[in-house]
């Protein structure tokens, strides 16, 4: 994959600007002076962002300036800007030939091949332009040069991706980003200790992207008791960072702490959490049983995502549990019309019906259900008292019996139940 255009468009501020003023490695004889002046004034139209003015100057000036590598460099850069890509790789290609040690052609060059996608001759040239002394801008100009080899090396190599950034990072050390990059690299080629003391050096100086970067490695690797440390670092240097507390908390809830979790949610962003805090600490409620304060969570956000059926079954259990029978139908039968093979929403949407005496919607669920999973005591008792009270006699007693032969005892109230209901409704 080439270099980003990201980086190919923040190195043109600095590196693809003519070099007004500067002389080439190998110079071409002098100019004859009315050619030096059309030079001068194509290059007035590129220092004014004129390209395709500057570009037709210069291509009337082909025939006389062939053995100039400055013409070249300067019709390259015209034709970069105007996304001529190819165009441009021809003409830095001549740049570089007649002045092979030309720092600035070299890069320009080698950022043109990578937008045009050739990142294997992108990085030839790259890995020669960092040999190469700058005309100017000295170290910061070789640090972008190593940065920009280490762009086109991040799919094909991020071991050596890595060891760019670094060097990168040497000569301009006040990029802390340049560690950071290399760390990520490092990390993609599997060398997981040295991406830690990267993210490690970065974080101790405080920097919060070194932290999260620490915290994800660790999480990661499970040394859930030192990502929470750095965690809580984190968030006291960022506090209204909603993304982490919500990973503390899944940490915490990993850890089987869930209050501590859902304290450490209830204090991101108050009053109002956003989407991801609040379905989180919602979950967690409903979890913990504090069914009356999942109720509004739930309710808020499947306000927001009518067609999110997670978002309504759990509004749906919040209400059941709360015995608000009559809206935990009405969010759970809303559950399954947007998921129709949510199998453990059934079960829920069943026991609602039942208690509602909506006895065939409640058998309805049952048998959707059963499409997904197989039955369990629960749903064949369920469903026995469901035709019960449709007085489906014959149903019902097949269905009483078949409980009693799969619970085993274990369930002794509903087995009472059952064996009463036998003797009431089963013919001698």
């Amino acid at each position: 994959m080439g270099i980003s255009k990201r980086i190919f468009v923040l190195l043109a501020a600095l590196w693809l600007a003519p070099a007004w003023g500067q002389k080439p490695a190998r110079r071409s004889p002098p100019v004859q002076e009315p050619v030096r002046s059309a030079l001068d004034a194509a290059e007035k139209l590129l220092q004014a962002g004129q390209y395709a003015d500057a570009e037709e100057k210069l291509q009337a000036l082909a025939g006389s300036q062939a053995k100039n590598p400055q013409f070249w460099f300067d019709l390259g850069f015209a034709q970069s800007h105007q996304d001529k890509t190819k165009e441009a790789v021809a003409s830095y290609q001549k740049a570089k030939q007649l002045a092979p040690s030309w720092f600035e052609a070299n890069l320009n060059l080698g950022l043109a091949l990578a937008k045009a996608g050739d990142s294997t001759a992108a990085a030839s040239v790259l890995r020669h332009t960092v040999e190469l002394k700058p005309a100017s801008g000295g170290k910061l100009a070789l640090s972008k040069a190593w940065e920009s080899l280490a762009e086109v090396l991040q799919s094909s190599d991020p071991k050596g991706a890595g060891q760019a950034y670094d060097k990168a990072a040497e000569l301009n050390p006040s990029a802390p980003e340049l560690s950071l990059n290399a760390a990520r690299m490092l990390q993609r080629s599997g060398d997981l200790a040295g991406a830690e003391q990267r993210y490690r050096t970065a974080a101790n100086a405080g920097n919060s992207q070194g932290m999260a970067l620490l915290i994800d490695l660790l999480n990661q690797q499970k040394r859930y008791a030192e990502a929470e440390d750095w965690l809580h670092k984190y968030i006291a240097k960022n506090p209204k960072d909603a993304q982490a507390a919500e990973l503390l908390a899944k940490l915490l809830t990993t850890q089987n702490r869930p209050d501590e979790a859902i304290a450490v949610l209830e204090s991101a962003e108050r009053p109002s959490p956003s989407p991801a805090t609040g379905r989180q600490l919602a979950g967690l409620y409903l979890q913990q049983k504090k069914y009356a304060q999942a109720e509004p969570l739930f309710r808020g956000l499947a306000q927001q995502n009518a067609s999110d059926p997670d978002l309504h079954y759990g509004l749906g259990l919040a209400l059941l549990y709360q015995l608000k029978y009559a809206a935990a139908e009405s969010e759970l039968l809303e559950t399954v019309k947007l998921k129709p093979d949510f199998a453990d929403a059934y079960v829920y949407l069943a026991d609602a019906a039942r208690e509602n005496k909506h006895f065939p919607l409640a058998i309805q669920a049952l048998d959707a259900r059963a499409h997904f999973l197989p039955e369990t005591p629960g749903t064949i008792f369920t469903r026995a008292i469901c035709y019960d009270n449709l007085r489906m006699v014959k149903q019902a007693v097949a269905s009483y019996k078949q409980f009693l032969t799969v619970a085993g005892g274990k369930y002794p109230d509903q087995e009472f139940q059952a064996r009463h209901r036998l003797k009431a409704i089963e013919p001698e």
